[in-house]
């Protein structure tokens, strides 16, 4: 494992964000399906079935195109990607989705590109960018406005599930890191190893709560599960790693502060979640830091000690 930092491409190619805004967009969209299923269907067990069929995907597309087995050091890296990324970080989600909003948990998500500054700067892996600071403390001044506009909107807020959301954000602010720290393999290989681990782990969540485990009945149910599957698990983890391959681990990480613009419209329409207008100048402001901090050239940095 490299404990140097490498070097990546600090402005995208037109491919680069052609992936990164279809990976925002299906990924602006996958809370509001999960929500829509906890209907039918209990959280972890959800969980279970959507990386698990994605995992088996996976696992095909492998075997069929034959791409490389990861092994070694890059086994254990998507090992510890499938276990942040996967594992813990949707736990988390899928516990703090019962009693959270789907605009509000994307706006609480969006502190991921300020912890992966501070994380990537801890590995050595990326330079600590002043302008990247700034970006990520002008992000979290709009996420407090937005969180309060949500609670002036009369929108009940559990401090648990809250936390729940933030702690799942530090493991996504990990994941981004450890993927870069270890030898890079094939992003197929990278997703089956990841989902069957991340599967793993949300079964024992939902064995551990005694959750009931049955199929969806309803088709709108299945076509929910379907998006999730395939749009927002396979092809948009796909195009994280691709982007990610590509870009910095910051600049990836800021596609978290731009989830909520897709949250928080499509949630106007297929729900009825109040959306007020203190909540969207704070998603305004959010936007403002990612600008400053991840697409504005930035040439100012602070260098590592030696």
């Amino acid at each position: 494992m490299s404990t140097a930092a490498t070097t990546s491409q600090t402005t995208p190619d037109r491919l680069t964000l052609i992936a990164f805004a279809t990976f925002i967009l299906l990924g602006g969209a996958a809370p509001i399906a999960v929500r829509f299923i906890y209907d039918e269907i209990a959280p972890f067990w959800s969980g279970v079935l959507r990386f698990g069929v994605a995992a088996v995907i996976f696992w095909t597309l492998l075997l069929l195109r034959r791409v490389p087995f990861p092994r070694g050091q890059a086994m254990l890296g998507a090992i510890l990607f499938g276990i942040l990324s996967f594992g813990l970080s949707f736990v988390l989600i899928y516990y703090g989705l019962i009693k959270t909003p789907t605009s509000l948990f994307q706006i609480i998500a969006a502190i991921v590109p300020i912890l992966t500054i501070f994380f990537a700067a801890a590995h050595r892996l990326e330079p600590l960018r002043r302008r990247g600071v700034t970006g990520g403390i002008i992000a979290m001044v709009g996420i407090v406005i937005a969180v309060s506009g949500s609670l002036f909107s009369g929108v009940e807020v559990s401090i648990p599930h809250v936390l729940a959301i933030a702690a799942s954000s530090a493991c996504f602010a990990e994941s981004g890191i450890v993927i870069k720290l270890f030898p890079p393999s094939h992003p197929i290989s990278t997703n089956a190893v990841a989902m069957t681990v991340g599967a793993l782990i949300m079964a024992s969540a939902s064995l551990i709560t005694g959750e009931s485990r049955n199929l969806p009945s309803s088709t709108s149910t299945w076509l929910a599960m379907v998006f999730l599957i395939l749009g927002a698990t396979v092809i948009g983890f796909l195009l994280y790693l691709f982007a990610l391959k590509r870009w910095t681990a910051s600049g990836i990480s800021y596609s978290f502060v731009l989830y909520p613009i897709v949250t928080v419209v499509l949630a106007t329409f297929l729900t009825d979640e109040k959306i007020s207008p203190l909540f969207l100048v704070g998603a305004a402001v959010v936007l403002l830091g990612v600008f400053v901090g991840a697409l504005m050239p930035n040439k100012s940095k602070v260098k590592f000690k030696e």
